[in-house]
Order: C-alpha cells, then sequence, then structure tokens
C-alpha cells in the first residue's frame, strides 16, 4: 500500500498515542506516516523521564534524531541534535532517559522486538553530534543555489553510495530568480521535518513541527525562505536524482494554504498552525 502523500501537517496538531508494535510500548508517539501494511513509519517518540531498556534487538532498522532531552544508548549520549543509525538486529546492551526526551524516529518496518539477531548490511551510526559537525556546499544543484544551501550529512546510503539523510539549511531572503523557475521531481521518496525557521512552497508555509512525506515522482516547488530554515531531509527507497520540469512556475512568499493530505489528517491541516508549541 505504501504511505500516502502528506504535504504537509504541522506536528503539534497531532496527538500523542501508543506507539506502534511492541518494541517502544512504554512511550508515546505522535505518528507523522505510516504504511499500514509493512509498518515502516516515522514517529516523535517520546520517552518519560527515568525511562530504562536493557539489552534487546530490534527487527527493523532504527534511525533517531534528538530534538529535546536525553538519550543514552550503549554508553553513547545523545542529546539536542544527537543522531544514530542502529540497523535490523543491532545488539544493544542497554538504554535510557534521565531527564526524558522528544525524538525524532524513523522505523523502517513494524517497530519490533526480535527473538534472534537479523543480517543487515548496513553499518551502525553512533554517537553522532551534529551541531558539532561542519557545514558543506558540495554539489549543490546550481538550479538551487538561489536557496544559499548548505548541509550537513548525517547518512550515507550504501546500496547507492549516496547522501540519504542530511540537515539542510538554506539562507533567508531566499527566492527563484525572477521569482519563478521550474519544478522538480524525484525517483525516490523525499521526507521532510523542520527543525526550524520557514520555507514557502506551493502549498503554504512550512514552519518549525512541520513535516512533509512525498512519494516518487511527485513534482514540487518552487520553495523559497523569508527567514531561513534547517530542516531533517531523507531520501528512501529508491536513488535521488533531480529531474527538472521544463516550464517555469510563478514563485511568491504568500501562496494559499492548501496542503495535500490523507483523509484522516484532512480535519488537522485544515488551517495553517500559529502556536508557539515547537513540535
Amino acid at each position: 500500500m505504501g504511505r500516502p502523500h502528506t504535504e504537509f501537517i504541522a506536528a503539534q496538531r497531532l496527538p500523542w498515542e501508543k506507539v506502534p508494535g511492541d518494541a517502544r510500548a512504554d512511550c508515546q508517539a505522535k505518528i507523522l506516516s505510516i504504511d499500514p501494511e509493512r509498518g515502516d513509519c516515522s514517529l516523535l517518540v517520546r520517552y518519560p523521564a527515568g525511562w530504562r531498556r536493557g539489552a534487546e534487538v530490534l527487527g527493523c532498522d532504527e534511525e533517531l534524531f534528538v530534538l529535546d532531552g536525553d538519550l543514552t544508548i550503549d554508553g553513547h549520549p545523545y542529546r539536542e541534535h544527537g543522531y544514530a543509525f542502529l540497523p535490523a538486529g543491532h545488539g544493544r546492551r542497554d538504554a535510557a532517559s534521565r531527564h526524558g526526551a522528544v525524538v525524532l524516529t524513523f522505523f523502517s518496518a513494524w517497530p519490533r522486538l526480535a527473538s534472534t539477531a537479523i543480517k543487515s548490511n548496513a553499518p551502525a551510526i553512533q554517537g553522532l553530534d551534529s551541531i558539532a559537525m561542519d557545514w558543506d556546499t558540495k554539489d549543490i544543484d546550481p538550479g538551487l543555489a538561489f536557496m544559499g544551501i548548505r548541509r550537513k550529512t548525517l547518512r550515507v546510503n550504501p546500496e547507492f553510495n549516496q547522501r540519504s539523510t542530511f540537515l539542510i539549511a538554506t539562507a533567508p531572503h531566499n527566492h527563484p530568480k525572477g521569482w519563478k523557475c521550474p519544478t522538480l521531481t524525484h525517483p525516490c521518496v523525499e521526507e521532510c521535518f523542520m527543525l526550524g525557521g520557514d520555507l514557502t512552497g506551493p502549498q503554504g508555509v512550512l514552519h518549525t513541527g512541520t513535516y512533509f512525506w512525498r512519494p516518487p515522482d511527485v513534482p514540487h516547488g518552487p520553495f523559497g525562505s523569508l527567514n531561513g530554515s534547517l530542516s531533517l531531509i531523507r531520501f528512501v527507497y529508491g536513488r535521488h536524482i533531480n529531474v527538472w520540469g521544463k516550464e517555469d512556475v510563478p514563485y511568491t512568499f504568500t501562496p494559499e494554504h492548501r496542503p495535500v493530505l490523507p483523509a484522516h489528517l484532512a480535519a488537522l491541516g485544515r488551517e495553517p498552525y500559529r502556536g508557539t508549541m515547537p513540535y
């Protein structure tokens, strides 16, 4: 079935509920998107203060990025903007959160505990402090140069030998030259969670806490930013290639709010979120 096109939803409007599967049954989650058949999902997971877990093995990949609080896994501390990728079958000795945490989490299948280790060719990434990393501007598509893009690569997909998870920052006051440019498509899924600032596209203005899941080959853009932005981006289920449209599309910083949402989220995304909660 796959996940429905969600572009975009403010996480602040989503309810806290039970985490799917049994791997985090003692935590709460905001479900950003989920495949109801395969169980792969993107969540905000809320760990309570004093949370603790002993040795375990998950039957799926777990990719995590700490938004707030603290989390320790196998002695590796993760605080604000700490990152890890733990492949399916990765054995964990222990995990804990002293003060509690809210963690942006991506599971590649139903987040369930496994009784035996599952072999995975993907290497683990542990204890990455993204704040301490340097920004880079390598290999920026010339068609996106107007955005003033800088990136921090968190994970490289070994199947395609290209970045699959990264932070991206854009400059303030960026917009297409002449206020128009073509749309883009990718032969893979693009997923985004806004960490700060604003990003404006044809469906409206994305602010901190906004999320989208865009299936392959969906035309999108143009995008720009009035105040600058910081986002976490994932390219999954295919190779990332930028395919430009042939005709220019007009751009504005004041588009109509008209997100593309599945039926179960339509009522939550009818109006722009104007509160002050971060997620």
